[in-house]
Order: structure tokens, then C-alpha cells, then sequence
């Protein structure tokens, strides 16, 4: 199952930018359960420390279609170096103005400046596949893989932030989350020889049209997908505290992501011969079908069995998405239409906290899974609707 990966990792540069993109997405992990953690201590309100870190992530998610426009004309290198150095600064202004008990709006304002500026590095590192291994199959497995590079960000992480925030300080933590992800971008940077080149002004490039309906359809897979990861996380953690054992919440949710990173392993090693319109659809089919036990459990253990089984079905529809925009889009639009989807995965995680947590208040723990299962019968609705109104008559790629 590992031998496609190696054969990636034997590409001129791939591991360099792979490793280097790693280090650069940690603070999408880690940025807002910091400032969770900083400002519910230094403050006492968990609604304020919610809310400003809601700030942060609105934040990336508006600006991430910005860059990536940015990205496809004058290439990544500047907005990168510009970008890392920014968000930094924003998270050591935040924490200066967290000590100094600052005005609310500053803490929003700063708040704001770090998510906004942070680099979109997930979106640059997949364009950088593209560039280096042009269209086919090894591009799935390089997709997947980044998938699975998602999921170790995702579980690394948070124990880092916890781990600083109670063994030396929350401000330490907020300091490696900017640390972290400021050695990552001036790496990324530095790697020239993968950075696609930018197309300038003067080419054309602006004049390639984007098939809107199908990238307005695909953002909101991953919107579902981000309401989904956000409320069955907050569902979790209020199933394990029902039923005394807290602390295991934790391990749960890692379980979970545990079976996503498997999964995208797996599916990066499959030679496909389903399109990836299918593929897309029988993986948002298994998400909700995942999902529907969810209601009936009752122990912990038995939460952790269903869970690793819906973490199964996140990485190859996660994969999926991006494998049919890298085949309806322009090569020159590619890196901006990706942060489409993404910015819908980002945007979908507040909301589907906001809805499991009131489920929860309403109805309990166990009925509140009802809403993550819902959300993933939408998705196979809009995946169904995608690939049979949408899909664009040009192909761009062939697995």
C-alpha cells in the first residue's frame, strides 16, 4: 500500500515541499484552539474566546480565494513569505494585546489580521503536485497523500497546543502555532525549482473562465464535510461528558481521524478505473450511511467503532473534491478554485458547531447526531446534482 508513496517521494523535491507544506498548515490546527485556550483563561468567558477565534477562521476562509487568484498570476514564493511573516506578527500582536487587557474590537481586529494573512499552504502544496507530476494517476496518490498530511495536522496539532498551554503557558502555545507555521512558509518559499510559475498579466490567463456552477457545487460538498468534521466534534465531546469520561473525548476524535488517515493511504494506492464523478458520489453515499448508526450507540467503546468507520469515508471524499476540480478547472485557474473548496470546508465547521451544540442543548447528546447525518445526506444529494448538472464539457485531465 506504501509503495506509490515512496515512488512520490523519490520525485525531485516532492519531499522537500511535502514536508515543508506540513509544518506550514500546523497553525490551521492549532491557531484557533490557542486562542480558545489564551483568552477563556485570561478572560474567563468562553463566548469571547469562541468568538474571536471565529474570527480567525472567517478570516482565512474569505481570504482564501484571494490568494489563490494571487498565486495562479505572480506564483507563490512573495505572497508566502508575505503572508507567514504577517499572521506571525498578528498572533504576537494578539498576545500583547490579550496581556495588556485590550479592547474587545482589538482582539477581533488582530484576530482577523492572523487568519486572514495565514498562508493557504494546503492549496499551495496540492498546485505544486500538479505542477510536478502534470495529470493522471500518480496525481490521485499525491492528493491522497496530502489528504493524509491533512489529517496528521489535524491530530498533531492540537496535542501540541494542549500540551504547551498546560505543561508551560497558553501564550507559549499561540507562539509555536506562529513559530511553526512561519518555518514552514519561508521553507516553502525557498523551494523555487516546484513553485508553478505565476502567468502574469499579459497572457490570458485571467480570460480562462472558472465553471462557477460546478465549483459553487463542489464548495458546498465541502462546506457539509466542515459541518460535519465540527458538529460530530462537539456532539463527542458532549456524549463522553454525559457519560463520565470526559477525558476520553480526546482519544475518541482521534480514532476517528485514525480511520480517515487509512483510508486516504488506501485510496492513494488504488489504480481507479471509476471516474472520479462516481467516486465522489459513492464517497459522500458511505459518509451518510456511516453516519446513521451514530443516533443508536450508547457506549463509548461502540462510538469509537462507528467513528473510525465515518473517518474512512473523509479522506477519499476529501480526495474526490479535489480530483474534480483538478479536472473541470484551467491549469491556470487550478490553485484559486482549490481554495474555493477549501475555504467551503472552513466556512462549514462554525456553523455545524453552532447547530450540533444547540442540538445537543435541545434534544441530547445521542438525538444530536441526527444533525451530522443530515448534513451528509445533503452531500450525497449535491454530489448527485453535481456530477449530473455540473460537470463541465471540457476535461482538463485523464486519470
Amino acid at each position: 500500500m506504501l509503495k506509490p508513496y515512496f515512488h512520490l517521494m523519490r520525485r525531485r523535491g516532492a519531499a522537500s515541499f511535502f514536508a515543508a507544506g506540513i509544518l506550514g498548515r500546523m497553525p490551521i490546527s492549532m491557531i484557533g484552539l490557542g486562542i480558545v485556550i489564551l483568552i477563556a483563561q485570561e478572560s474567563g468567558s468562553y463566548g469571547l474566546a469562541g468568538a474571536v477565534s471565529g474570527v480567525a477562521v472567517i478570516a482565512g476562509a474569505l481570504t482564501g480565494p484571494v490568494q489563490g487568484r494571487l498565486v495562479d498570476r505572480f506564483g507563490q514564493r512573495g505572497l508566502i513569505l508575505i503572508g507567514s511573516v504577517a499572521c506571525t506578527v498578528g498572533l504576537a500582536a494578539l498576545l500583547v494585546a490579550v496581556r495588556a487587557d485590550a479592547p474587545t474590537w482589538v482582539l477581533y481586529l488582530l484576530s482577523f489580521i492572523a487568519g486572514g494573512t495565514r498562508p493557504q499552504v494546503g492549496s499551495f502544496v496540492r498546485a505544486r503536485w500538479t505542477h510536478l507530476l502534470g495529470r493522471g494517476r500518480a496525481l490521485q496518490t499525491a492528493f491522497a497523500l496530502e489528504a493524509v498530511g491533512d489529517e496528521v495536522v489535524f491530530i498533531v496539532g492540537p496535542v501540541l497546543v494542549t500540551a504547551l498551554a498546560t505543561q508551560a503557558s497558553p501564550y507559549a502555545a499561540l507562539s509555536a502555532a506562529g513559530v511553526l507555521g512561519l518555518a514552514g512558509g519561508i521553507w516553502l518559499a525557498l523551494l523555487r525549482a516546484s513553485d508553478p510559475p505565476g502567468r502574469g498579466k499579459s497572457d490570458g490567463a485571467e480570460q480562462a473562465p472558472l465553471p462557477w456552477l460546478s465549483i459553487l457545487l463542489l464548495s458546498l460538498i465541502g462546506l457539509g464535510l466542515g459541518a460535519t468534521l465540527g458538529g460530530a466534534e462537539v456532539i463527542t465531546v458532549a456524549f463522553t461528558t454525559e457519560k463520565g469520561q470526559a477525558g476520553l473525548s480526546g482519544v475518541v476524535l482521534a480514532v476517528w481521524a485514525f480511520g480517515s488517515l487509512l483510508a486516504g493511504l488506501w485510496y492513494g494506492s488504488v489504480h481507479w478505473r471509476a471516474p472520479v464523478e462516481r467516486r465522489l458520489l459513492l464517497g459522500t453515499i458511505a459518509l451518510a450511511i456511516t453516519l446513521a448508526p451514530l443516533p443508536w450507540v450508547d457506549s463509548i467503546w461502540l462510538l469509537g467503532v462507528v467513528l473510525f468507520c465515518c473517518g474512512m469515508t473523509i479522506a477519499p471524499t476529501m480526495v474526490a473534491v479535489t480530483a474534480c476540480v483538478e479536472e473541470w478547472v484551467p491549469p491556470e485557474r487550478l490553485t484559486e478554485a482549490i481554495t474555493w473548496t477549501v475555504t467551503g470546508i472552513l466556512l462549514g465547521v462554525a456553523p455545524g458547531n453552532a447547530a450540533a451544540g444547540h442540538a445537543v442543548d435541545v434534544w441530547g447528546p445521542s438525538d444530536a447526531y441526527w444533525v451530522p447525518f443530515g448534513v451528509g445526506i445533503a452531500c450525497a444529494i449535491v454530489a448527485a446534482a453535481s456530477i449530473t448538472f455540473a460537470r463541465p464539457k471540457e476535461r482538463f485531465a485523464h486519470n
